[in-house]
């Protein structure tokens, strides 16, 4: 559920670029940068099981 965050805040991005609502779509930007961000930084942390 969480990885479907971003993707649908983009799609809101871009509907709201297309309808010409540029304090919306960027407001929308912002929490794109921001939810991308928490989400690396969940997810740096974590060690990777990698076997050789």
């Amino acid at each position: 559920m969480f990885m479907f965050l971003p993707f649908l805040i983009a799609l809101g991005v871009i509907l709201a670029a297309i309808t010409g609502k540029e304090k919306t779509s960027y407001i929308l930007w912002a929490a794109l940068l921001i939810v991308t961000i928490l989400s690396f930084i969940h997810h740096v942390t974590d060690p990777l099981s990698l076997s050789f």
